[in-house]
């Protein structure tokens, strides 16, 4: 006879069967989506995770759907790129084209993982002769999704003519900085034979974009007699290393530069790279952190190849207290090292509140400030407040704070009981002598003392803690 059992900690049965059963399933069913992408060479993106124990939970799980339907048709040198964008709930931030020779990948249409494409079309230029393939790359966050790949395309170079980089770009420019002096020339395809025609437009376009930067400048120049088309004031303001530029012109082969570096310009600002409130508990010691300043040019490039030590400066700092590293106690100034872009450090001060730091260096100012908010450590210690005088016959108030360390008030809801310990010489009514605490604050009222007393003393007493008042006369 079969038992009917609701808990997976029951005895074996048939729900324990089943239960075993659905997991081989799914687990058969990863398998199978795996091996599918596998061959296929695309598939949405999917994710799954396995829970132990009991209980019940339901959760939505999105999917990147891939591109589909990828082409490429070719005129002269330049290739048209398109494809149908990724259907489903999930949008992609942008896509990228990689083209594909004999299985090596290659960057297509100036686009890669940090420089999308919002379009479903694009134009690969400058495009060697050869036999090639495009895929397609749907991006969001940090998913990607892969098309397959387009039917082969064939780039046949019958043309006789060229453009040919013959000066520039340099190896290493600075962010924003004009390439001056770069120059493209026309000549024959076979010996590189110089045409010196005039009037020829030359285009000029990122060909390789490592870093998502964009071309800046004058983009397309007419050859002079000699057939040489020159730019004077190319730059890129986004830092990155393997950039390379592309020429091309209407009816000539195309030509991809050599590789070369886009540098950070010189610092102009200070960043706060950590978030820009954060909090922690009054301390002694630095231990608020770590935040992060961070120096970079006009462009948002981090600053530090050739940049000297800068000393930082906050103002205010408050009681506060700066070190390199938690639980320090200095120094006080800090500075970005020689050839560094950051430095981060921590912060500490025993009072609690708010105080906001800003930070400037020989001229660079701070671009946002940031909010430190300290709270009272663990309860240490009372505090007795009585009125002054304490009056003779008449009802009148105490309250007693609980306290840290560093005398800041605590959040504390602990119990606080009040007792009169003056003796006899001095009776005091207390009508409630128990209250808890709110905020770190227990509040007395109504306590009287009759006719003219001496040796008066009140007693709080609270969680392992007690503090007496001086002795007073009404």
């Amino acid at each position: 006879m079969f038992r009917n059992t609701s808990s997976l900690e029951g005895p074996n049965g048939p729900r324990r069967e089943l239960v075993l059963f659905r997991r081989s399933v799914f687990a058969a069913i990863v398998g199978i989506v795996l091996m599918l992408g596998t061959v296929f060479g695309s598939a949405p993106a999917f994710g799954y995770w396995g829970a132990t124990g009991k209980g019940s939970t339901t959760t939505s799980v999105g999917t990147l759907a891939p591109p589909t339907n990828a082409a490429a048709s070719a005129a002269l040198s330049t290739v048209s790129v398109g494809w149908t964008a990724s259907a489903g709930a999930l949008a992609p931030t942008g896509y990228y084209v990689t083209r594909m020779s004999n299985g090596a990948p290659m960057p297509a249409c100036g686009s890669g993982p940090a420089a999308l494409i919002a379009a479903s079309s694009c134009s690969d230029t400058s495009v060697a002769a050869g036999s090639y393939t495009y895929v397609v790359t749907a991006v969001y966050r940090s998913w990607t999704a892969v098309s397959a790949a387009s039917a082969a395309v064939t780039v046949v170079s019958n043309l006789s003519n060229k453009v040919a980089f013959t000066s520039g770009p340099p190896g290493s420019v600075t962010a924003g900085a004009a390439m001056t002096a770069l120059r493209v020339q026309l000549q024959t395809k076979d010996l590189g034979t110089p045409l010196p025609t005039a009037g020829v437009p030359v285009t000029i376009s990122i060909g390789t974009n490592p870093a998502g930067g964009t071309l800046g400048g004058t983009l397309t120049v007419n050859t002079d007699g000699t057939g040489t088309a020159t730019f004077t004031d190319l730059n890129i303001k986004k830092a990155g290393t393997g950039y390379t530029l592309a020429a091309s012109s209407p009816g000539y082969e195309g030509a991809v530069s050599i590789s070369f570096t886009v540098t950070a310009a010189s610092a102009t600002q200070l960043v706060v790279t950590s978030p820009v409130s954060v909090t922690g508990i009054a301390s002694a010691t630095a231990n608020i952190g770590p935040i992060t300043v961070e120096r970079r040019d006009a462009f948002g490039n981090p600053a530090s190849a050739g940049q000297p030590a800068l000393a930082l400066q906050t103002t205010p700092v408050g009681t506060g207290y700066f070190a390199a590293a938690a639980g320090g106690s200095g120094p006080a100034v800090l500075s970005i090292p020689a050839g560094s872009a950051s430095v981060s450090f921590y912060y500490g001060d025993r009072k609690t509140g708010s105080t906001s730091l800003h930070f400037s260096a020989n001229g660079v100012t701070e671009s946002q400030a940031i909010s430190v908010v300290t709270s009272a450590a663990p309860a240490k210690k009372l505090k007795l407040n009585l009125p002054d005088p304490v009056p003779r016959s008449t009802p009148f108030d105490a309250s007693v704070l609980i306290l840290d360390e560093f005398d800041n008030q605590t959040a504390s809801t602990a119990n606080v009981i009040l007792t009169s310990t003056g003796g006899s010489s001095c009776p005091i009514d207390i009508p409630n002598p128990g209250h808890d605490a709110v905020g770190g604050s227990a509040a007395f009222t109504g306590l009287r003392i009759n006719g003219k007393r001496t040796g008066c003393i009140l007693t709080a007493t609270s969680t392992g803690f007690q503090i007496s008042s001086n002795s007073f006369s009404v």
